[in-house]
């Protein structure tokens, strides 16, 4: 691709490929360096996490499918386009919200979505429709995908079961645990399958884009790299069982068990590729022939001044509203000195043990107490997070109930606790087993002001809110807790009896 750029002509400015390129290599530093805080973030998860390492080599991948369309790019010439500032605001306003409230995944995803506005605006919308999906493919760098990790488990403990029952051999299933005569297993987040998944969906994307023409066939090759690597990381659990059974746990309970894992996911991706080539368009060649287009095009000067303007204003106002927000809610913090409640026909608070506490982070107010009424004993626990700065958040990717080693899950759902009247309480139940096989059954839920939920996207949205309403009391994780869950319905009964003796909203006095 020729160009001349910078050069005065008697129609203004002639805008071509080396100005536009200049101009969005240049945008995307000063993107990079105003939303600094979530390039580091994003970073910070591909560097280590194995599941979403391969966000490194997105962009990479992604001017590799762009140098794909060069010819077609050859015929086209860069035409600077006002509208995408639209999209660059949109996504600045996504970013400094979620920034405010510290959603790590509208972050990373906003700040990817920067780019193709970037692209929009400065090159055009001829131009992005040809790079549509080199685009598009760009958001696969955004770590995201942990929401699928429970009904991966949920696949892979069944699936195991299943055939091993085919083969024979017993085996008893509680949740995610998998008992056999030669030992114990348990279907791991990081055994769920889902780098597998997404690293085959990513790979699968790229073949389908430069091995076919048709929709109908891409779209199937995505299918297959779908369902393929779930099934086959069902067999894979499968397969790392029976040699433990058959070596009587002398292999493929180690490191040699995450090997067997990468080895098996190339043969798979070997067999995807296989099968997708069985149904490769035979005759697609590419584009080819002399380049008919002119290298630039006149732009006034006025227009293309006052479009870097607008430009520079829309990646800097998140960043400044960004700044603004944090401060409003620094000031806004009231140190409340909140306290442990007393709860009617319970006595306590007494001091709770460190047998188990969820493992939330960085609070700025931390109380657990111990309540008992006759033979029966709950535990309550509170965080309180005051949002003074990022870091501190009730709502975080760190922040869980059960820690996986000590305390493992073995079961969870949403439930809902009538109370008093006509009132009702929605809980996230999760049963635990932990040191000496002792069963926890917790219920927890978070308060933001007088407001309580389970979700964790309300408890974010509720706390943007209470900063542009001036409410400093921040947010709270609400948790209680039984031991001795095994049989369920008495520890459910006994938190049921507690949580409707409680006054709510916690924390706060009450008159």
């Amino acid at each position: 691709m020729s160009a001349q750029a910078g050069v005065m002509g008697t129609g203004g400015l002639r805008y071509g490929w080396t100005s536009a390129l200049v101009l969005l290599l240049l945008s995307s530093l000063l993107t990079m360096a105003l939303l600094w805080p979530s390039v580091l973030s994003i970073s910070n998860i591909w560097f280590n996490s194995d599941t979403y390492a391969h966000g490194v080599i997105i962009l990479p991948l992604a001017l590799f499918l762009a140098w794909t369309r060069r010819h077609d790019l050859a015929r086209a010439v860069p035409q600077p386009w006002a509208w995408g500032l639209l999209w660059i605001a949109a996504a600045g306003l996504a970013w400094m919200l979620a920034r405010s409230v510290d959603v790590k995944l509208v972050q990373h995803f906003a700040l990817v979505a920067m780019l193709p506005g970037l692209v929009l605006t400065l090159l055009g919308p001829r131009i992005s429709r040809l790079l549509v999906f080199p685009l598009a493919y760009l958001f696969f760098a955004v770590p995201f995908g942990e929401f699928i990790v429970p009904v991966l488990q949920d696949f892979t403990a069944w699936f195991t079961v299943l055939m091993l029952k085919l083969t024979g051999l017993p085996v008893y299933k509680e949740g995610y645990y998998i008992s056999i005569p030669a030992g114990d297993f348990v279907v791991a987040e990081v055994c769920s399958g889902v780098r597998y998944l997404i690293a085959s969906i990513a790979l699968g994307l790229i073949y389908a884009y430069i091995s076919y023409q048709g929709l109908w066939r891409r779209a199937a090759l995505v299918a297959l790299a779908i369902v393929l690597p779930i099934v086959a990381n069902g067999i894979r659990a499968y397969g790392i069982i029976m040699i433990a059974h058959w070596s009587n746990m002398q292999h493929a309970v180690g490191v040699d068990h995450l090997v067997y894992g990468w080895l098996f996911f190339g043969f798979v991706m070997l067999l995807l590729f296989w099968l997708g080539s069985l149904w490769r368009d035979k005759d697609a060649a590419p584009a080819s022939g002399a380049i008919s287009a002119p290298a630039s095009r006149p732009v006034a000067g006025v227009t293309m001044g006052l479009l870097l303007l607008g430009l520079v204003v829309a990646l800097a106002a998140p960043r400044l509203g960004e700044l603004w927000m944090a401060q409003r809610a620094g000031e806004l913090a009231v140190d409340s000195a909140p306290t442990l409640p007393v709860v009617s026909t319970w006595q306590g608070p007494g001091l709770a043990g460190e047998v188990w506490r969820p493992r939330h982070y960085d609070a700025d107010v931390e109380l657990a107490g111990v309540y008992v009424s006759g033979q029966d004993a709950v535990e309550l626990h509170l965080f309180q997070y005051l949002n003074r700065g990022h870091g501190s958040e009730v709502i975080s990717w760190r922040n869980r109930i059960y820690d996986g080693d000590t305390w493992r899950r073995v079961a969870e759902r949403v439930r809902t606790v009538s109370l008093d009247g006509d009132e009702r309480l929605r809980v996230h139940e999760t049963v635990m087993r932990g040191p000496g096989n002792v069963s926890r059954l917790v219920w927890h839920w978070y308060q933001v002001g007088d407001h309580v939920t389970t979700r964790s996207v309300e408890v974010k949205l509720r706390e943007a809110q209470a900063v542009f309403v001036g409410d400093g009391r921040g947010a709270f994780l609400v948790a209680v807790s039984t031991e001795d869950a095994d049989p369920l319905e008495p520890a459910r009964e006994r938190l049921e009896r507690f949580v409707k003796a409680l006054s709510m909203p916690l924390g706060y006095p009450h008159d």
